[in-house]
C-alpha cells in the first residue's frame, strides 16, 4: 500500500493521500470530544471544566512528540523518493530506536510536572484535584502514543496513509467503549476517561508495529542493524526539532491564554472547553492537508524534482480553501447545537459564553487552513526554521493580544488573539515560500 508521489496529478495524489489522514484525525478528535460529552453529561461540569484545564498542557506533550515524528517522516519520504533503499532501512532502524527511548523520557518527565504545571496556570482550586488525576494518569500514554505515532508517521512517509487510519478508528471505537463503562456504568470519573484513552493507545501502538513488521519490508530491519546511525539522526533531529519546539510553542500560548481563562472562573473554563472541543475538529482538514503536502514535498525534493513542489502547494491550497469554508458556515450556522452536545440546555451561561468563542474564531479556519499547508510544505522540502518562526509569530502575537485585549474585552479579547496569531504566521510562511529560498534546503545528503 505504499505510494509513490513523484507522478501523477498533485491535486489527486494529495487530496486522496489526505482524506485517511482526516477520517482519523476526525475520528481521534471524536473520541476526545465524547470524552467531554460524558464527563460533561454524567459526572458534573465542574469534572468537564477539570478536563478542559488540562488540555492546553497535553497539547504541549503531543506537539512536541508528534513534532519530532515529522522530522522522521521527511528524511524517511526523502530517501523513498530518492530510491536509496539501503540507507532507508538505516533511517527506519534509527527512528525506532530514538521514538523508544524519547517516549520514555516524555513519560518521566510528564508525571514529574502535571501538577506543577496545573498549579502554574492557576487552575481553580474546586476542580484541581481532578484535573491532576486526569493528567497524570493521561501521561502513562506517552511510550504508546509516541510509537503509534512514530509508526504511523514511518507508514505515511512510504504514501500509506490508509492502515494508520484503520487501526485509529479501531482503537477509537475501543475508547468510547471503555469511557462508557469507566464513566457511566463504573464511578471512576474523570481518571476512568483518561484510562480509557490509554487503553485505545495501547490498542493502536501494538496494531500498527504488528502491521508494520509483518507487510512493509523496509521496516523488517535486522537485529545486526538495529542501532542509531548518527548522521541519519542528526537530519531527523535538525527537521523534527524545530517542528517540536514550534509545535511546543503554539502550546505554550495556548497555556498563558488558559491561564488568563482560569482566572475567569469555572464557568468560562467549561465552555471554552467545550468550544475548544468542537474548533480543533473543525480545523483538522488542515492538518491533514498540511501532512499530505509534506509527504508529496519530501518525496519529490528526494526524487528532484522541485516543479512539483509548487504545483502540491496549489493543491493543496485549493483543497483546504474550500473545505475550510464549508466548516466556517456550518459552525456559523450551528454553534449552539455543537455545544449542546457538551452541556446541558440550562447551562445558558456555558453555551453563551461558547458560542462567542465559536462565532469569532471559526471565521478564520481558512486561514489556518493555509497556514497548516504552507508550514508543512516548507518542511517537506527540509527548511525546518521558518515553520520554527512562525510558531514564534504565532506565539508573540496570542500572548500580546490575548494580554492586551483581556485586561479591555474580558474573556472575549482572547477570543480574538488565536485567529491573529494565524494570521501573522500564515504571512510569514508566505513570504519565505514566494523568496524561493526554501529550495537551497531541497537538497538529499548521501
Amino acid at each position: 500500500m505504499m505510494k509513490d508521489m513523484t507522478k501523477g496529478s498533485p491535486t489527486k495524489l494529495i487530496f486522496y493521500f489526505a482524506l485517511p489522514m482526516l477520517l482519523g484525525n476526525l475520528v481521534q478528535q471524536l473520541y476526545t470530544m465524547i470524552d467531554a460529552v460524558i464527563v460533561g453529561k454524567f459526572v458534573s461540569v465542574d469534572a468537564l471544566a477539570a478536563v478542559g484545564a488540562t488540555g492546553a498542557i497535553n497539547f504541549f506533550m503531543l506537539s512536541l512528540i508528534i513534532g519530532l515524528m515529522s522530522g522522521i517522516a521527511v528524511v524517511v519520504a526523502q530517501y523513498f523518493g530518492y530510491k536509496d533503499y539501503n540507507k532507508l532501512k538505516d533511517v527506519i532502524a534509527t527512528a525506532s530506536i530514538s521514538v523508544f527511548i524519547a517516549g520514555i523520557i516524555f513519560t518521566i518527565i510528564g508525571l514529574v510536572t502535571a501538577k506543577p504545571l496545573l498549579l502554574l496556570l492557576k487552575t481553580p482550586a474546586n476542580i484541581m484535584d481532578d484535573s491532576v488525576t486526569f493528567l497524570t494518569t493521561l501521561f502513562w500514554g506517552i511510550l504508546p502514543m509516541s510509537l503509534y505515532n512514530g509508526t504511523a508517521a514511518i507508514l505515511r512517509a512510504l504514501g500509506n496513509s490508509i492502515t494508520p487510519l484503520l487501526f485509529l478508528v479501531f482503537s477509537s471505537i475501543v475508547n468510547i467503549i471503555l469511557d462508557f463503562i469507566f464513566v457511566v456504568f463504573l464511578p471512576f470519573g474523570v481518571q476512568g476517561a483518561a484510562f480509557a484513552t490509554v487503553c485505545s493507545q495501547i490498542i493502536a501502538a501494538v496494531l500498527c508495529m504488528l502491521y508494520a513488521y509483518r507487510h512493509v519490508p523496509f521496516m523488517r530491519i535486522e537485529w545486526s542493524r538495529m542501532k542509531i546511525h548518527p548522521s541519519l539522526l542528526k537530519e531527523m533531529i535538525r527537521i523534527g526539532l524545530p517542528s517540536g519546539l514550534q509545535g511546543s510553542f503554539i502550546s505554550i500560548g495556548n497555556m498563558a491564554l488558559q491561564s488568563l481563562i482560569n482566572g475567569f472562573g469555572a464557568t468560562v473554563v467549561a465552555a471554552y472547553t467545550a468550544a475548544s472541543r468542537i474548533d480543533s475538529l473543525t480545523y483538522q482538514p488542515g492538518i491533514a492537508f498540511g501532512a499530505a503536502s509534506s509527504t508529496f514535498a519530501a518525496q519529490n525534493v528526494g526524487a528532484g524534482k522541485l516543479a512539483r513542489v509548487k504545483q502540491g502547494l496549489y493543491a493543496g491550497l485549493k483543497v483546504v480553501t474550500i473545505t475550510s469554508i464549508v466548516i466556517t458556515i456550518l459552525v456559523q450556522l450551528f454553534a449552539k447545537q455543537f455545544l449542546l452536545l457538551f452541556v446541558d440546555k440550562n447551562e445558558q451561561h456555558v453555551i453563551e459564553v461558547g458560542m462567542s468563542y465559536l462565532l469569532i474564531v471559526s471565521l478564520f479556519y481558512v486561514v489556518v487552513g493555509i497556514l497548516f499547508v504552507v508550514r508543512e510544505t516548507l518542511r517537506g522540502t527540509g527548511d525546518a526554521i521558518v515553520p520554527l518562526m512562525m510558531g514564534i509569530f504565532e506565539l508573540v502575537s496570542r500572548l500580546a493580544i490575548g494580554f492586551m485585549l483581556a485586561k479591555v474585552m474580558g474573556y472575549t479579547g482572547l477570543w480574538w488573539a488565536t485567529p491573529v496569531a494565524w494570521v501573522t504566521a500564515t504571512a510569514l510562511g508566505l513570504i519565505r515560500y514566494r523568496s524561493g529560498s526554501w529550495k537551497k534546503k531541497a537538497v538529499i545528503k548521501n
